[in-house]
């Protein structure tokens, strides 16, 4: 699990969790308030009891645990190989964010995972949907744009919204080594905020493209695990992709994207003063998105994967706009 590490639950059904079709697809204006509690009974009142700002310091690292149980590895700058882009920080985008999980029956306590995983918001009618990986997607989920880790979960720039429901094609499997792996991304849909807005609103939303061709220019953005980003900053990367081969995928090299990027959009444009921009990837693919080695393996934050977006991908992306729950048979 590469880009993951933890994993927190399994995504083997289309949609998860959440409500029905008439429910998911609410139209923009229509009264709706963040104090709708999700389908699980997941409130916002329940998500900022459970995620103080003492547990969000002490929450579990989604790395891949060492041979003692504890993420491996130490923080420092990406040793990128001879003629390699790096990773840089920046302050980040309004659109593109983080995703807080926990696990257990009971919505105020289980499990706590620090921010596993990156998502964007997208286009759509509801204004309420982002992109993230397959492997990202499961749990009882909050989504926070533009993510500042120095401010409490109720005083986000952009405030934080509750995951509702999860899209997930129905044939991909976590994590896979196999081709299904092409088939790693997923959609959620988003409750309105506290204060009743909806994501897209709040901070635009990003264009979704076919993916034009493996060799393309591509900037990647995501927020990399704690333990390795210690200022729990975003980072991106301008690179130029390949193809990885045997796969419909794309292969990027750049250091430093670290566990925790996985979700993150590749973007083709981005226009960085309105803070959105054109998708046609994002980090996920063979095994989470990244080679299977050890993290003391160099090539373990050097090369990332993303999955090419095709009818597939955006067949998922209409189903995910209208709510609906459909089956698209066996993959290749």
């Amino acid at each position: 699990m590469l880009r993951l590490g933890l994993a927190a639950a399994a995504s083997g059904a289309l949609l998860l969790t959440g409500p029905t079709p008439a429910d998911a697809a609410h139209a923009p204006g229509t009264g709706r308030t963040g104090e709708e509690a999700a389908a699980d009974g997941w409130s916002d009142a329940d998500v900022l009891g459970f995620w103080t700002e003492e547990r969000i310091a002490s929450a579990t690292d989604p790395a891949r645990p060492g041979p003692d149980g504890d993420p491996g590895g130490a923080p420092g700058p990406p040793a990128a190989g001879p003629g390699m882009p790096s990773a840089e920080h920046i302050p980040g985008i309004p659109s593109v964010g983080v995703l807080f999980t926990s696990a257990g029956p009971d919505p105020t306590t289980g499990e706590m995972r620090a921010h596993k995983c990156s998502a964007s918001v997208v286009e759509s009618s509801g204004n309420d949907l982002v992109l993230t990986a397959g492997h990202c997607a499961g749990g009882r989920a909050v989504f926070v744009p533009l993510y500042r880790s120095r401010a409490a979960l109720a005083d986000q720039p952009y405030g934080f919204y509750r995951v509702t429901d999860w899209y997930v094609d129905d044939q991909y499997v976590r994590n896979s080594k196999r081709a299904v792996s092409d088939l790693d991304y997923a959609f959620g849909r988003l409750a309105p905020s506290p204060d009743g807005r909806d994501a897209q609103d709040a901070v635009g939303a990003n264009r979704l493209a076919p993916t034009p061709g493996y060799r393309q220019d591509v900037t990647m953005l995501g927020y990399p695990r704690v333990g390795r980003n210690p200022a729990d900053t975003p980072v991106r990367c301008s690179a130029r992709s390949g193809q990885l081969s045997g796969f419909r995928q794309m292969r990027v090299e750049c250091a430093g994207m670290w566990g925790g990027v996985s979700g993150g959009p590749w973007f083709s444009d981005v226009d960085w003063d309105a803070g959105t921009g054109e998708i046609i990837g994002n980090v996920g693919g063979y095994n989470g998105g990244g080679m299977d080695v050890p993290e003391s393996d160099p090539r373990y934050h050097q090369i990332t994967y993303s999955p090419v977006y095709g009818d597939r991908f955006f067949r998922l992306y209409a189903d995910a706009r209208e709510g609906r729950r459909p089956h698209y048979g066996a993959y290749r």
